[in-house]
């Protein structure tokens, strides 16, 4: 049987989605893939001229560059450059849209493509507020089309490879969990119009790096088979202030699991993340070390508990999973939305639907609970 391709079309001419089209051009073999592929058929931009740039830059790549497989192989053979993000929605060569937008404008862009009749991958934070989310979810729901958030870690040969470790009971029972995305981004050196600094544009740290300890809380706490609370719930925030454009620095936050465990959850454009703990998960048996970056890690490691409280788990064990050679990492994702639109499902079970609005909660409660400038920010949802 041959595989089923999807036809994309790519939103915006950024970084992001520089990399996403890429990742949608590497042989799909060198992933061990062979029921699903992939064809560009439609860039958006703010004009013809960028979007034909964004294609001639894909279609410049050099022999030893892992893309280049599918320049060779048809994967651009019918592209065609828009000068508006409205073309692309109309485009009938196009079957799915990946947003690459910043998040202000996701769901403004999510829903144009949707009710242009598009399935949908876009970027995180899927919305600004739990509102855009439910309205998104709803017209998806009405006219039958796929919708997900884009959150590569969950697709990344690590994530499924911790699964069989939580599956197999070894760990036990979750005592407690933290995850961190920190890093040191020297906010001084940078424009008012930086994505991290102006309020207008959803700035600083919590919305553009909170999915990233968010998606291990999901996968090693929520998606534990020990958990039972399909709603955990933020319980205590807390946010430092980047005094010049009044964003945050950083944002912690405390979610509890009823009947299971506390998580801790840290964002920081101050400070360097800890190499070897992004994420822990501590259980009664022995512990599960996640190392970084959150966002694309590729080892981990199972931890016996301190000699006085030891466990089950005797030794340290270190696996290496990493994603295959010649991807990003993005591919993964785009392979999920592939299947689940060939397959006729409007969600993915591996990043449905009510899990997005899990994380998105979240993030409302921090940011407006906060002291910050966004904390009065709202979305578009209802216009």
């Amino acid at each position: 049987m041959s595989a089923y391709t999807l036809r994309w079309g790519i939103i915006a001419t950024g970084k992001i989605s520089g990399q996403f089209a890429k990742d949608l051009l590497v042989d799909p073999s060198t992933r061990e893939v062979s029921d699903v592929a992939h064809k560009i058929t439609a860039v958006g931009s703010r004009s013809t001229e960028s979007a034909q740039k964004f294609i001639d830059g894909l279609k410049n790549a050099g022999k030893g560059d892992a893309w280049s497989w599918g320049v060779e192989n048809g994967v651009l053979d019918q592209v065609k450059a828009h000068g508006t993000y409205d073309g692309v929605y109309q485009d009938s060569n196009v079957d799915a849209i990946y947003v690459g937008t910043p998040h202000n404008l996701h769901f403004q862009n999510t829903k144009d493509a949707l009710l242009a009749g598009k399935h949908v991958l876009c970027e995180k934070p899927f919305t600004i507020d739990i509102e855009e989310l439910e309205e998104l979810v709803t017209i998806a729901k009405e006219k039958n089309l796929f919708l997900m958030e884009a959150v590569w870690t969950r697709f990344h040969p690590i994530a499924y490879a911790v699964d069989e470790v939580l599956k197999s009971g070894k760990l036990g029972k979750p005592k407690r969990f933290a995850a961190d995305f920190s890093m040191e981004y020297d906010l001084d050196s940078k424009p008012d119009s930086n994505r991290f600094i102006d309020p207008a544009l959803g700035g600083g740290s919590l919305l553009d790096m909170g999915p990233y300890p968010s998606v291990w809380a999901m996968l090693l706490v929520h998606r534990n088979p020990h958990n039972k609370d399909k709603n955990p719930k933020v319980v205590s925030s807390y946010q430092s202030i980047y005094k010049r454009s009044g964003v945050d620095l950083n944002s912690r936050w405390i979610v509890e699991w009823d009947g299971l465990c506390h998580g801790q959850l840290l964002t920081d454009l101050s400070s360097a993340g800890l190499q070897e703990a992004t994420a822990v998960l501590q259980c009664s048996e022995g512990d599960l070390i996640i190392e970084y970056p959150p966002y694309k890690p590729e080892t981990f490691h199972i931890v016996p508990r301190p000699a006085r409280d030891l466990g089950a788990i005797k030794e340290k064990t270190t696996h290496h999973v990493p994603v295959h050679s010649g991807n990003h990492g993005m591919s993964y994702e785009a392979d999920e939305v592939a299947r689940c639109i060939r397959d006729g499902k409007t969600e993915s079970d591996r990043m449905p639907w009510e899990e997005s609005k899990v994380v998105q909660r979240w993030l409302d409660d921090v940011r407006k609970n906060g002291p910050s400038s966004t904390k009065d920010m709202k979305g578009n949802a209802g216009q």
